[in-house]
């Protein structure tokens, strides 16, 4: 690196100076010395020169060796011992660094930046209590440093000393930082460790400086709560109203309180007097209409609503809102058009897509479940449910290897989502990839040991390979156990005990899933094998065409029947 001579020569007047009158080197102004000045020392103004060209340069170790020499000649220059210590903290020798630190300290004890650097370097130690002494130090220099007063907070905050955390705001608030958050922290400390009689004076401080501020009224408002006066909360929130009508959160948790008493008129009149004051604030006409929806009186919910697109009619929300009442009571024709435009209005709005999804579904829609779900995921491609929808909706459309990629995707992203697992078990198991499906169901075991699904799928996939029928067993009677009226379940553990030759047993259990799954086509194959196990012929070919008229494609069904 070549230095500018010209402009070397100018610097090197400067520091010819900085040697016999110490300078500071942050943007800090300097305190006095309480070291008395000495008179100029030429060999140490030599050897600080060289020592800043070779900081200049980069050149830590020769910086270090010619600071140090000219510390040797002066040690009244406060800028000398800094800059040694800087060169050891260059070279990563804090110790060192802190060393000639401390010797500085005790001869310049009004100088900030050796303070700085010194709480620094013990941060960097996590000696905590030493660094809090350098900033508090500081502090009694110069009480206006906001950077100490902050790194102060931050260890208090870190040894969890809320009351000082609070005082220090209180100081900062006093000093003229006219913020009313700090107040409000400070308030909030003090509730926080019960010290009711300070975090009233904050409180009424607050008001007092900033009467326009909703945050005013809310901090006496969470004082009077947490003193269990809720009169006296409710009388502040009205002040507030009254204040401005436009105070959002003033509203909402007065309307809460008067919701968590069952005092329903009072919370529509409140609200219905902000629509007054303005109307143009869509937000409290859907306050009105939940709160309907919370009196249970559905109809006039949905006047609201419908009054709400009609004023607003480009808000996803009032859409939603219908679209979720009809959702609710199961009225899906009804729900459909009013959350399809809630998607069209809102395409990022997720639970639009997931109710709109699940109204295709439960219309057999699947071919437009399917289009949703795409859809939905052009807008959240790595959200897990997405993913799974779309997988499941795939699988229920009989799109097995489709459905794969999303289900493995939805899985990557969530690996903790049952759902997803256990459809992709099933389709593994449906292809007889058994070492994957297994597997993901022993991880489906460890999340949900007792899961009842998961104990009959895997226990029934166990049972139809033929193999650890105990195991499979056991798991089945678990599921049963969860569920004695499910036919699915019955089954299974009637199956196994086929398998196990347990003829009787088996009986018992299939017959009782045929009377609760009497559309199972499956379940009336199983019973005509029992029935034939055990010598009833009759029985079993009338259960088998059970089975045959239920699922056409059992044409295997007709050489038994046939045959017997």
């Amino acid at each position: 690196m070549k230095i500018n001579r010209q402009f070397l020569f100018l610097f090197v007047i400067g520091l010819l100076f900085a040697c016999a009158a110490p300078q500071r080197f942050s943007h800090k102004s300097e305190q006095p010395s309480a070291v008395k000045k000495q008179p100029f020392q030429p060999r140490a103004a030599q050897y600080f020169i060289r020592g800043t060209v070779a900081e200049m340069l980069n050149d830590s170790k020769s910086a270090l060796i010619d600071f140090s020499q000219a510390l040797l000649y002066d040690s009244s220059s406060v800028t000398i011992y800094k800059s040694v210590a800087n060169q050891y903290l260059e070279l990563k020798e804090v110790e060192s660094a802190r060393r000639v630190l401390e010797q500085a300290e005790a001869r310049f004890h009004d100088d900030i930046d050796v303070h700085y650097m010194l709480a620094s370097i013990y941060y960097s130690m996590h000696d905590l209590e030493a660094a809090k002494r350098q900033y508090e130090k500081i502090l009694e220099i110069d009480p206006t440093e906001f950077d100490a007063r902050n790194y102060l907070i931050t260890l208090f905050l870190s040894e969890k000393n809320l009351l000082q955390v609070a005082r220090q705001y209180e100081i900062l608030y006093d000093m003229g930082h006219d913020n009313p958050d700090l107040l409000i922290k400070a308030g909030d400390v003090y509730l926080a460790e019960k010290q009711f009689d300070k975090a009233k004076a904050v409180f009424e401080k607050l008001i007092q400086d900033f009467p326009d501020d909703e945050r005013a009224f809310l901090a006496q408002a969470k004082f009077a709560l947490a003193k269990k006066d809720t009169s006296a909360a409710m009388d502040w929130y009205q002040k507030g109203l009254e204040k401005d009508r436009n105070f959002e959160t003033c509203l909402e948790e007065l309307r809460d309180i008067y919701i968590s008493r069952k005092q329903w008129d009072k919370a529509i009149q409140l609200i219905k007097s902000a629509i007054v004051s303005d109307s143009t604030k869509i937000g409290n006409y859907l306050r009105l209409g939940d709160l309907y929806l919370q009196k249970q009186d559905t109809s006039q919910a949905l006047t609201i609503f419908n009054k709400t697109i009609d004023r607003f009619p480009d808000d996803f929300r009032s859409h939603f809102a219908v679209g979720r009442i009809y959702f609710q009571a199961n009225d899906w024709e009804q729900a459909k058009p009013y959350l399809k435009k809630s998607v069209e209005l809102k395409p990022d709005f997720e639970f639009g897509w997931i109710w709109l999804g699940f109204v295709h579904i439960r219309l057999h829609e699947l071919e437009d479940a399917e289009e949703n779900f795409r859809d939905a995921l052009e807008h959240f491609p790595d959200d897990a449910r997405m993913n799974y929808f779309l997988g499941s909706v795939l699988q229920q459309r009989k799109k097995s290897d489709e459905a794969i990629p999303y289900l493995e995707k939805a899985l990557k992203i969530d690996p903790q989502n049952m759902d997803a697992i256990t459809a992709l078990a099933m389709i593994y198991d449906e292809k007889k990839i058994y070492q994957k499906s297994d597997s993901l169901y022993d991880v489906a075991l460890q999340i949900k040991p007792e899961d009842p699904l998961i104990l009959n799928n895997y226990s029934y996939s166990l049972c139809v390979r033929g193999i650890r029928l105990d195991e499979a067993k056991k798991m089945s009677e678990k599921a049963v156990a969860a569920d004695s009226t499910n036919g699915a379940y019955l089954d299974t553990l009637g199956w196994i005990y086929f398998q196990l030759g347990n003829y009787q047993m088996a009986h018992k259990y299939i017959e009782r899933a045929a009377t609760l799954r009497d559309s199972s086509a499956e379940v009336w194959e199983h019973l005509g094998d029992v029935y034939e196990k055990l010598n009833d012929p009759e029985k079993a070919k009338e259960s088998w065409r059970k089975a045959l008229d239920l699922e056409e494609t059992r044409t295997y069904l007709i050489d038994k029947i046939g045959g017997k």
